[in-house]
């Protein structure tokens, strides 16, 4: 009796493994989760007009087609900013020939300071594709706000994470800092194959 039993509660959990793999392939597969915080339902990203390299305004429309990086900081940041650009430079090295498809810009908590001139100076030194932009404080606030960015203390104190604009202009994640460049890798590819 207690043998039948053990083969009966076997026989139902294998049905139990093979339905939750079939509803897997269902869904298309995949069931690894992402390492940034997904945005469910993906929502338009805010766009935006603010200085770019050369005085040039730059939308965030413009890059439509590509997937965006979209980072809040400062030049003169000594830890989260730098490290969140070389995290970003090796992602763009890693991606190899997907990486044209991506488009890393950096909107300036510290106006003041960081002119057009300034901000390419500084991403010129981790990848020459990097833009960084800039604008009346005005401005500046009303893109803080349309992407729920903390600044304060003149800029110096400021929202950490990478927003992730896909090739239609839709907010997919953020990452938070502190993620490895293998992991952004990962999920950028996942977006970049239309996950």
């Amino acid at each position: 009796m207690e043998r039948r039993f053990l083969w009966v509660a076997m026989g139902l959990a294998v049905v139990v493994v093979i339905a939750v793999a079939a509803a897997a392939l269902l869904r298309g597969g995949t069931t690894v989760p992402y390492n940034g915080s997904i945005i469910d339902p993906p929502s338009p990203a805010a766009d935006f007009g603010l200085t770019g390299p050369g005085g040039r305004t730059a939308r965030l429309s413009d890059y439509r087609g590509k997937v965006v990086l979209l980072y809040f900081g400062y030049t003169n940041c000594p830890d989260f900013c730098p490290n969140t650009m070389g995290v970003l430079r090796k992602v763009r090295a890693d991606l190899g020939a997907q990486a044209d498809q991506v488009q890393v810009l950096l909107v300036t908590t510290d106006p003041a300071r960081d002119t057009p001139e300034r901000l390419a100076n500084y991403l010129a030194a981790f990848d020459s594709t990097f833009i960084g932009l800039t604008g009346a404080e005005a401005d500046l606030q009303a893109v803080y706000a349309g992407y729920g960015v903390t600044v304060m203390d003149e800029g110096t104190t400021h929202s950490t994470r990478v927003y992730v604009v896909d090739a239609g202009g839709n907010l997919r994640l953020t990452l938070p800092y502190g993620l490895t460049a293998a992991q952004v890798t990962a999920d950028l590819r996942r977006i970049l194959q239309g996950d």
